[in-house]
């Protein structure tokens, strides 16, 4: 199959709206018509609107029904406020108030703290960020970003925007959910997909 092959397949296999195309060895988490394979906790405030996952401020979390080790994590998402707050939480647990009372956490803000890891309740990692990068990559409200966030064994690696900004060691090794916060500011997700790695 010729490039202009690949492209139609693609173009035509893949679901309409926040789901976008699939990149081969990677599995789609949101079909971008409802949020099947994710549940609401502790009364977030996520629906689907226009084909992307929508946060309207609030508190709670979206989480995976599937709880997942070793992957690589690609998405894309949109601060819709200025200054809007949430993050994508990784090896987390069920159990918690608001949010996970165990978790890791890929801080998604609209300033300069994006892209940031933090820990709650686990291991807290040796972050190295570079800041100087972010600044560089990061954009404003309203205009979609992407990250891709690989996390296997003991390290996790964050890439805001195509380009490698976090580079975190020392993570506690296990399996937990993913999860989308609710901080107070309105977001915009879509193009969720994973690829496990063994």
């Amino acid at each position: 199959m010729d490039r202009f092959g690949i492209f139609l397949f693609l173009f035509l296999a893949s679901p309409g709206g926040g789901a976008g195309p699939v990149e081969p060895g990677f599995t789609p988490l949101f079909n971008g018509k409802d949020l099947g394979g994710w549940a609401i906790e502790n009364q977030g405030k996520f629906s689907v609107k226009d084909g992307v996952i929508f946060l309207d401020r609030g508190d709670g979390w979206l989480r995976s029904d599937q709880q997942y080790q070793d992957f690589e994590l690609r998405l894309e998402f949109r601060f819709i406020n200025k200054g809007a707050d949430s993050g994508i939480l990784f090896r987390a647990g069920r159990e918690g108030k608001n949010w996970p009372a165990k978790t890791y956490q890929v801080q998604t803000m609209d300033n300069e703290s994006i892209a940031g890891l933090y820990a709650t309740a686990l291991t807290r990692p040796n972050v190295k960020r570079d800041v100087g990068l972010m600044r560089k990559l990061r954009k404003g409200a309203g205009e979609w970003q992407s990250y891709a966030i690989t996390v296997t064994g003991a390290r996790a690696e964050i890439k805001l925007n195509g380009a490698l900004v976090t580079v975190a060691d020392g993570l506690t090794v296990r399996p937990g959910y993913l999860g989308l916060k609710g901080q107070g500011g309105q977001l915009e997700f879509k193009n969720l997909r994973i690829r496990e790695l063994k």
